[in-house]
């Protein structure tokens, strides 16, 4: 049998990051246990660069405008180098999922923060660019490489997806600094995942933290031995 992955999924602040390292920590006292970031860190970098002096909030608008474009039906792909990047970041995703089949070939469980999944394109760590319409046969090129590996990447079947379920006052308590409109479709956008039928552990992530990780704990004792 293979090694376990046990996969956290959530809006922003349902506390993914943390639960995964903890969680990571308390398997390893009992068997060798790897954690994977699969997220692609673009949010917080958009982030990072807000803050950069003079130019950082001009630059992060026009960033963030160019991406939501992307990520919008019938709106056009803001050319090549923009198409190139957003490529970039799944194929980050991409070589950090190596890292998760790397570590089951040894028999080392792994947790992951984040997981891929191709129902939904541009959007809770799906495909990005396959909603945005293009006629450029290279941006084309770059969206049928990406759809395959996104395919690649969910047929590895997690054994549970643990789904931190937050509503959007918690969400934005916990990231003030983040825009409630997004926060607000990913929470709405992630309960309808179904992950193809993968098995999903919905966790009210909106109580205290002690008593959502013991809930975790006590509920990952039916999937690993």
């Amino acid at each position: 049998m293979s090694a376990p992955i046990i996969a956290f999924i959530g809006c922003d602040g349902s506390g993914k990051s943390t639960l995964s390292a903890e969680i990571t920590a308390f398997l390893n006292t009992k068997r060798k246990t790897s954690l994977v970031y699969l997220g692609l860190g673009s949010g917080d970098l958009g982030r990072r660069i807000q803050k950069w002096p003079v130019i950082g909030k001009n630059l992060e608008r026009i960033l963030s405008r160019k991406a939501k474009k992307i990520r919008t039906p019938g709106e056009r792909v803001p050319g090549f180098f923009t198409a190139l990047v957003v490529f970039m970041f799944s194929y980050k995703r991409f070589w950090a999922f190596q890292k998760v089949l790397k570590a089951r070939s040894k028999n080392i469980q792994v947790v992951t923060d984040r997981y891929p999944q191709v129902e939904l394109a541009g959007c809770c760590d799906g495909p990005g660019l396959s909603v945005a319409a293009t006629n450029n046969p290279l941006i084309k090129w770059l969206a049928h490489i990406e759809q395959h590996l996104y395919k690649k990447m969910v047929s590895v079947h997690p054994t549970v997806i643990f789904f931190l379920d937050v509503d959007l006052q918690t969400a934005i308590s916990r990231k003030s600094d983040h825009n409630p409109d997004l926060l607000a479709e990913k929470i709405e956008k992630t309960r309808s995942l179904s992950f193809d039928g993968a098995r999903i552990e919905k966790i009210d992530a909106r109580k205290d933290y002690a008593i959502v990780k013991d809930n975790i704990i006590k509920a990952i004792e039916k999937y690993i031995t």
